[in-house]
């Protein structure tokens, strides 16, 4: 099957997991990060959840799962240990047009989580469609290695970048050039090397800003 990827802004939309284990725990970190507002159904949860739950982080709702308690989501998370009751959830959000990903049995989502890297705002999505997660994991090693930390900062200083230009350069063209400029530039490689004071000063050569 082949699968249109995208990128969902979940902050502060509410998003439904069903189920308390492992699996539903890294889940939920995933969703918390992202911003969304958590609900898990599940009649027991793990001691990290327990903690989220105590905390406020997260909603919990002690008890097995009904249709109703999908009422508002905009995205759920079949994730019990009874593929039947996920395959259930996964029929009842696709006939309500609600985005689903169903843990096993997997065929039953409309949509499959990636392996990703993440390196502050830079995220990079691998997907064998399914066919083989293990290929997934590989690929995903290779590009941890490939890609540092330094591509975390170097967004960071890009972003602060991005606002002066915007706030204080009119012409959008000259703006474009000048982040170009920096991403071929050699701040990556500087940062690479923990320059970051001659990172910095490269930057404000090349945009013409001093950051602070």
């Amino acid at each position: 099957m082949k699968y249109y990827p995208i990128c969902l802004d979940l902050h502060e939309r509410p998003c439904v997991i069903v189920g308390g284990g492992q699996v539903a725990e890294r889940k939920t970190l995933s969703l918390l990060d992202a911003g969304a507002v958590v609900t898990i159904v599940s009649p027991s949860l793990t001691p990290p959840l327990q903690n989220l739950s105590a905390s406020g982080k997260i909603k919990h709702l002690k008890k097995t799962f009904h249709e109703n308690d999908l009422a508002g989501a905009c995205l759920v998370i079949a994730a019990t240990n009874s593929p039947e009751v996920n395959a259930a959830i996964g029929k009842l959000c696709r006939k309500n047009q609600v985005l689903v990903n169903v843990v096993a049995p997997p065929e039953e989502s409309s949509f499959i989580v990636p392996s990703v890297v993440e390196r502050g705002e830079l995220l990079i999505a691998i997907s064998t469609s399914g066919v083989s997660p293990a290929l997934s994991r590989r690929i995903r090693q290779e590009l941890e290695r490939q890609f540092g930390p330094e591509y975390g900062l170097f967004l960071q200083k890009m972003a602060a970048v991005r606002n002066r230009l915007m706030s204080e350069v009119a012409d959008e063209e000259t703006r474009r050039e000048v982040l170009q400029k920096l991403a071929e530039s050699d701040v990556l490689d500087l940062l690479r090397q923990g320059k970051t004071s001659e990172a910095d000063q490269r930057i404000a050569e090349v945009s013409g800003l001093r950051l602070k």
